[in-house]
């Protein structure tokens, strides 16, 4: 006796396996990990007659699908970007992209910081208005001019039934702000973040105001957050691929790869450099010691974090800048609800960086982790 099978059932099997292999290793793989204390201990947001006792558990699980539900908590890279060094590339070549979901105009508003610096408020669809306002921050030589500030300021804003809107605070010296001070921004300087905010405060007294922040933004508004603790204006925050400890992403995106080489370091080095020869009608304060050829020569970002906010911030080195800037010394003092999105395949932001045991200590706090990414991805 013998048993014949034909091709299409072949064929069928043969997808039938297929499918269940990506599944299995592709799709599944892709699961969102929320990171966040219990039930019993996270802390309430909010409290009604209705509802009772809310927390931030409660809303991520009950309003969060894509970060909570089984089923739907993943994130799925396309195909032919499957590795987080293709994705960061993606991401940094498309940074001026234009196109549907980011053909936005700003609205321009200029502050004048104490040291008598600039620093731009991009506003997105208008600085008046009645309802929340989120105020968001780009990377290291970024500003609000990149692909996903754009798109994020439009789908906020138009998808929102309050009238949300979008402020970006653009680091001083970046946008085309004009250079009014020689001192630079740096990962751990929050004092224009902190001007910024309390200046929309003033304008708007009845808005709720949520801060935003995307890698080194993303350290400067967490940072920001633990430093005024329980006196924090904003309502809550959210995080994109926050670098926590900088030694860990200086020591990453300073490392001689592909990635850092090609892409990364003459992404950011090129908007730094041009920012700095903008700023050459400023005199320099002569106790800062600037070696201004070491600056010009300059192809690494270390080298001029070195050269310039090393010296400029009065720190004793290299290291012990990046041990006060970082944000993770802080994020035990947060007090508002406070959301982290970080992926496992960041070469710029390494997730061993991440403080993943104060994300289950600190109530107000939650961590989403996605197995691909990169950075900003």
């Amino acid at each position: 006796m013998s048993f014949l099978v034909s091709p299409s059932a072949l064929g069928v099997a043969a997808l039938g396996a297929l499918g269940y292999f990506l599944r299995q290793r592709y799709i599944d793989g892709c699961r969102v990990e929320l990171i966040t204390s219990d039930a019993k201990t996270s802390a309430i947001v909010r409290q009604t007659d209705t509802e009772g006792a809310v927390t931030l558990r409660d809303i991520l699980f009950t309003t969060c699908p894509s970060l909570t539900d089984p089923e739907l908590a993943r994130m799925v890279p396309t195909p032919y970007l499957a590795t987080g060094l293709m994705q960061t590339i993606y991401a940094t070549l498309r940074i001026r992209l234009r196109d549907a979901s980011s053909d936005i105009e700003y609205a321009r508003e200029l502050l004048t910081m104490e040291d008598g610096a600039t620093v731009s408020l991009d506003w997105y669809p208008g600085i008046k208005g009645e309802g929340p306002v989120a105020l968001v921050m780009s990377g290291v030589g970024g500003s609000s001019q990149e692909h996903h500030l754009r798109a994020l300021a439009k789908g906020l804003a138009e998808s929102s039934p309050t009238g949300l809107r979008v402020a970006v605070v653009n680091h001083r010296g970046t946008a085309r702000t004009p250079i009014t001070s020689a001192r630079p921004y740096d990962s751990g300087f929050t004092d224009d973040f902190r001007a910024a905010v309390m200046h929309v405060r003033r304008r708007n007294p009845q808005s709720k105001l949520a801060g935003i922040g995307f890698s080194m933004g993303a350290n400067i508004l967490t940072k920001y957050i633990g430093e005024e603790g329980s006196a924090c204006v904003l309502a809550c925050a959210v995080c994109v691929c926050c670098p926590f400890d900088i030694s860990v992403s200086g020591a990453a995106m300073n490392k001689s790869n592909l990635l850092n080489n090609y892409v990364f370091q003459p992404a950011v080095m090129s908007t730094l450099m041009r920012a700095i020869k903008r700023a050459q009608h400023l005199a320099l304060d002569p106790k800062w010691n600037i070696d201004h050829e070491k600056v010009r020569n300059a192809k690494r970002l270390w080298e001029l974090e070195e050269q310039l906010l090393v010296k400029i911030g009065g720190y004793k080195d290299l290291n012990d800048y990046y041990v006060n800037a970082s944000c993770t010394n802080y994020v035990d003092k947060i007090d508002i609800p406070y959301l982290a999105i970080n992926s496992l395949d960041d070469r710029i932001t390494p997730p061993h960086g991440i403080p993943m045991d104060k994300f289950k200590d600190n109530p107000n706090m939650a961590l989403a982790l996605v197995p691909h990414g990169g950075h900003l991805g």
